[in-house]
């Protein structure tokens, strides 16, 4: 996906692009790289692996969704320092990771060993193609 010439996007469509996609950070200063960032968002085969057998599904409360639908998902989001391993990531599915965790304000909340989903503040219903969805 190229935003070059793009409109405008929003932070958090932008952490959503971020999530999914192979970026690369390199800071200048007066024409010098200063830094390049870090290199490991992506999640690898053996920790994809182990996801799959601790997860089986979309870890969202009441979704069925099975784990060959859903993508890791950086608890603390990868943009703001989050880690990229097996007990800081979660799988969810398409909905649930993009449209209420990145674009709608759900927040993943580790807690011991498990996740919980809390909503945001506000939520008014958006009626989509598979019926009442949620959103900010």
């Amino acid at each position: 996906m190229d935003v070059e010439l793009s409109l405008p996007v929003s932070s958090r469509t932008l952490e959503r692009y971020a999530c999914d996609c192979t970026m690369s950070r390199v800071l200048l200063a007066d024409s010098q790289v200063i830094d390049v960032g870090r290199a490991t968002r992506s999640v690898s085969g053996p920790a994809r692996w182990a996801l799959k057998v601790r997860d089986k599904g979309c870890r969202f409360p009441g979704c069925d969704r099975p784990i060959s639908w859903t993508s890791p998902h950086h608890i603390e989001f990868w943009g703001r320092g989050g880690p990229t391993n097996v007990p800081d990531l979660i799988s969810v599915c398409y909905f649930h990771h993009h449209r209420l965790v990145h674009e709608a304000g759900w927040q993943v909340v580790k807690v011991d060993r498990e996740f919980r989903f809390v909503p945001p503040d506000r939520t008014i219903p958006m009626h989509g193609a598979g019926g009442v969805r949620w959103t900010a």
